[in-house]
């Protein structure tokens, strides 16, 4: 039993599988859950926190699922009790007897199953005697890296493969996808040692939890593995912890998992579903019958070209912020000469040779945006040779704001509802143009800059100290922002921040709304005399012609979206 778009999976910990002491328990549940989701696969998990589960009671569940027509699949968590229940201890990559360990892990693992996975405990965060000695002089990203990328191959990949040599090996990255090689994840190599990737998309309610992960930023990450292992990337995973008070929040990341284009979807875990979060299991179970009804009729996802090296940070986790303004990303962790628009934000300063990059775009006739973030870092890489821009360590308040210059002024103002800290750019006059800015007392500061170089342009973001300071940008100043980001798409909005959207080959295209409160949207396509059809009824949209465009305007509903088709 499955969707016809996408399967389902649900994870069962090693603690779960201790807490039910009879199958019925179990047998109960799945009851449950099937009359509200089509569940494809259950994972099964053999270790986690040293505490492992024998071999009577895995193959004891085995029989159950496989005897409903469930696939199953092992799970490993490689972590150790940590002295706080929030605390997350790896295993020590140095110390003999936890490798010891590992490999009996592996090995038991791939004889029960034909596919394992490696929850996002799979990395390191020991400083131990032993970690710090090994480390020597280099620096913790360094070590770590290399080393995980050693016991990826030698401990875990080799045992598998010996023992089960058919076995299908998959890593699931986690969603702190800018903090990756602090701890050992090493995405630059690991997803050519592993047969498969899984995507943690676990947003889960960005206003409580200490990490603060914006909504948009499922679809990024899975997107973002997608293209770094192309049909590989075999689904994304989430959770509903701290989902309880806005269950929007869950339903969100949904979203973000399927709008990406998912192969499969991981629930974790039965433990919390079976109790405390029972209750979003029908929730849930709706919302994919219904993405399920029409994610065969979008095609493939495009946006803004985005280059994140591997093993990069700078700006951390700024692309949720971005996409939550209404402006689409593809993120790839290569850069791609041939895309007409570009947007690298500080991390790209991983690249020793991001000038050379952006010099030979802007050559070739095409557009590079790149952040203040990446503007400071590049000094180094002889940034002069484009332009001379300074991004100084001084900042501005501001609340009111300009756009479209005008002979020597500028034609409209506007003011936000809350004072926004920006960074301030030195830049030459007449060489490069202020395209937005924040006003001053007496001056004002660039919020976006254009220049001319070859047969392309530059464009320099501002970024505010606090991303979430762009939520406080008026409308009108996010329109003009997306109007110049998005300037290849065929589509794309105007309104309030907080609205997603998500762009796919074949003309069609989703607009979802991460608001609190009903919004009126403009769709704005590159054409006149343009069509829509809305496939939640079938009912065609009348767009009015305003200079060479369509303009559609659309209400949304306070964490609900709408499909569309182009004609």
């Amino acid at each position: 039993m499955k969707y016809d778009n996408f399967e389902t999976a649900i994870y069962f910990t090693v603690y779960d599988l201790l807490d039910v002491e009879a199958v019925s328990k179990v047998e109960d549940f799945l009851n449950f859950v099937e009359k509200h989701i089509k569940v494809s696969k259950v994972y099964l998990e053999t270790f986690r926190c040293s505490q492992d589960i024998g071999k009577e009671k895995i193959e004891k569940f085995k029989r159950f699922f496989h005897e409903k027509g469930i696939k199953t699949s092992g799970g490993i968590t490689t972590s150790v009790m940590g002295t706080h229940d929030w605390e997350f201890k790896s295993l020590c990559y140095t110390n003999p007897e936890h490798l010891n360990q590992l490999e009996k892990i592996v090995e038991f693992t791939a004889k029960m199953f034909d596919e394992i996975i490696l929850d996002d405990f799979y990395f390191t965060n020991c400083k131990c005697p032993s970690c710090i000695k090994a480390k020597g002089n280099k620096s913790w990203s360094e070590f770590r890296t290399e080393l995980m990328k050693t016991v990826s191959q030698n401990i875990v990949l080799n045992t598998a493969r010996k023992v089960n040599p058919e076995i299908n090996t998959i890593i699931k990255f986690p969603n702190w996808y800018d903090n990756y090689q602090a701890t050992g994840y090493n995405l630059k190599e690991q997803f050519k040692q592993f047969d498969m990737l899984y995507t943690g998309t676990e947003t889960r309610n960005p206003d409580f939890t200490q990490q603060a992960l914006q909504r948009y930023t499922g679809y990024f990450l899975m997107r973002y593995l997608e293209n770094v292992k192309p049909n590989n990337n075999l689904g994304g995973w989430f959770d509903g912890f701290d989902c309880m008070y806005n269950i929007g929040s869950y339903v969100e990341q949904a979203y973000m998992t399927l709008f990406a284009k998912a192969k499969e979807v991981t629930l974790f875990c039965a433990g919390t579903l079976m109790s405390e979060q029972k209750i979003l299991i029908p929730v849930i179970g709706h919302v994919f019958n219904e993405l399920d009804k029409f994610l065969d009729k979008l095609g493939s996802p495009i946006g803004l070209k985005c280059y994140k090296p591997f093993n990069s940070s700078g700006e951390d986790y700024i692309h949720g912020y971005l996409g939550m303004l209404g402006i689409p990303l593809e993120p790839d962790a290569k850069f791609d000469t041939k895309a007409s628009t570009i947007l690298l934000t500080e991390s790209a300063k991983k690249d020793n040779k991001i000038v050379d990059k952006i010099k030979t775009s802007l050559n070739n006739g095409n557009n590079v945006i790149i952040t203040s973030g990446l503007l400071k870092e590049l000094p180094s890489q002889n940034i002069e040779s484009i332009i001379e821009l300074e991004a100084t360590s001084k900042k501005s308040l501001v609340n009111q704001f300009a756009c479209n210059m005008q002979k020597c002024a500028f034609k409209n103002y506007y003011q936000s509802n809350k004072k926004v800290l920006i960074p301030q750019i030195n830049f030459n006059t007449n060489d490069c143009w202020q395209i937005i800015v924040g006003m001053g007392e007496s001056k004002n500061f660039p919020i976006l800059l254009e220049a001319e170089y070859g047969k392309g342009t530059l464009y320099v973001l501002a970024v505010p100290d606090n991303f979430g300071d762009f939520y406080n940008l008026p409308d009108d100043v996010l329109n003009k922002i997306r109007e110049i980001l998005l300037s290849d798409l065929y589509v794309r909005i105007e309104g309030p921040s907080k609205i997603g959207l998500f762009v796919y080959d074949n003309n069609t295209f989703i607009i979802e709304s991460f608001l609190q409160f009903n919004s009126d949207i403009k769709i704005v396509i590159n054409r006149e005399d343009a069509h829509l059809v809305n496939y939640s009824d079938n009912k065609d949209l009348n767009g009015t012609n305003v200079y060479g465009k369509t303009v559609f305007t659309v209400d949304l509903e306070p964490a609900s979206y709408k499909v569309f088709k182009l004609n």
